[in-house]
């Protein structure tokens, strides 16, 4: 008995020295994944925030630091094709986001919006994809002369950005013992919100990460009814969406 009890100790304390390692260890890489996400190295950049999105719930505590800071900018370089508020030029054919990167804590909300399928606010919304089609359009022959158009975005969020940011603690506080991405992406689909509905099913068609439990068993069980209700939607691109999704 007094053998069986030692043994039984000496396991238990390496479980708990093993759990201790993997947390140590887990520890430093979030913390190079966030070194990276807030580099100026567009690259790197966008490689930390899918690594940070297939972490998961982990990753939200980090990203909810760097928003205390809301000052804190570091201008993207080597951006390639990138088009989003902090750019200045556009090249017909580019890849479109509508959050000022530049600056730290709306780069994290970016991070936060896809991990969360919540709409928080941090997006800007003065020009879209659609319109800088429409310029690409109307200004080819500049675009042929050139090989580029200017471009300027008039930012909105910095007057809200200590709303936003409340508003995003407030979440997390309130649903961080329960939150997990999967009933995050069933709780968008099932919002009112146009824009939460159509970056979950962007998600759902092109995932961003791996999200756990998300399958076709899930999908036909827990909202398929619900996407086959919101391709009744007079919106087009909503309709358009769903209709892929249910076809798919």
């Amino acid at each position: 008995m007094k053998n069986t009890f030692l043994i039984l100790l000496i396991f238990s304390t390496l479980s708990c020295l093993s759990q201790s390692v993997t947390t140590e260890k887990a520890e430093p890489d979030l913390e190079n994944l966030i070194s990276d996400f807030v580099s100026t190295d567009w690259g790197k950049v966008y490689k930390a925030k899918d690594s940070l999105l297939n972490i998961g719930k982990q990753s939200i505590p980090y990203l909810i630091k760097l928003l205390d800071n809301p000052k804190d900018f570091k201008k993207l370089e080597n951006t390639a094709d990138l088009i989003y508020p902090g750019a200045t030029e556009f090249y017909g054919h580019d890849w479109f986001i509508n959050y000022d990167l530049d600056w730290i804590a709306i780069r994290a909300g970016w991070a936060l919006e896809n991990l969360t399928s919540q709409n928080f606010g941090f997006t800007e919304n003065v020009i879209t994809e659609k319109e800088l089609i429409e310029l690409h359009k109307k200004n080819y022959s500049k675009y042929i002369e050139n090989g580029k158009h200017d471009v300027n975005f008039e930012r909105t969020k910095f007057k809200e950005l200590d709303i936003i940011i409340k508003r995003v603690k407030d979440w997390w506080k309130e649903n961080e013992n329960g939150w997990t991405a999967l009933n995050g992406l069933k709780k968008a689909i099932f919002s009112e919100d146009i824009n939460r509905q159509l970056a979950a099913i962007q998600q759902m068609r092109y995932p961003r990460f791996k999200i756990k439990g998300y399958n076709q068993e899930w999908f036909d069980r827990e909202i398929r009814d619900r996407i086959i209700e919101l391709n009744k939607t007079d919106n087009e691109e909503l309709k358009l969406q769903t209709g892929y999704l249910i076809r798919e």
